[in-house]
């Protein structure tokens, strides 16, 4: 077990491996397992999160796999990932702003089409083309409507550190 000074009560607290329930990703069903957490007696805690970037490359590419439709947070989860703002995610999608808002607030959710459509939008501007072939080949026979968010256990150690690191 790790000691840190806490940031806030500058006393120290205590460092340890856990499960940290990731909502800072936007996806209220993420858990991060043998991730380090700080924990302080005055109530402060938090989770290192190392390479976010390649953790949310991993997120998304289990969330393109998934067999049930994709979620409203899903949706803005790919949408925020590839760095588009709400009005752009809808003039690529050829539908309109507030169809997107309701999409991702869960009032309405997009048809099966469109689930397919922002998938593939997603795995081609992300550069995975691979993906995109086992999408339509592997995962799209498989799709059922409905939305279900299962719960997304994921192990912190099959985030590659090497990947991010800046190349310089």
């Amino acid at each position: 077990m790790k000691i840190m000074t806490c940031p806030i009560c500058k006393k120290e607290g205590r460092i340890h491996i856990g499960k940290h329930h990731y909502i800072e990703s936007g996806l209220q069903n993420v858990w991060l397992k043998g991730v380090e957490i700080f924990e302080c007696e005055c109530g402060e805690n938090f989770a290192f999160i190392p390479c976010a970037q390649e953790l949310h490359n991993l997120i998304a590419g289990i969330l393109l796999q998934k067999e049930d439709q994709l979620s409203g947070s899903e949706i803005r989860f790919l949408r925020k990932h590839m760095g588009l703002k709400a009005k752009d995610f809808a003039k690529e999608l050829g539908v309109g702003k507030v169809t997107v808002s309701r999409w991702e607030s869960g009032d309405y959710s997009p048809s099966e089409s469109f689930d397919r459509f922002i998938r593939l939008l997603y795995a081609t501007r992300m550069g995975l083309n691979e993906l995109a072939l086992q999408l339509v080949k592997e995962i799209f026979p498989k799709l059922r409507k409905g939305q279900k968010e299962s719960p997304i256990d994921f192990p912190i150690d099959r985030v590659k550190r090497e990947a991010c690191v800046a190349n310089v």
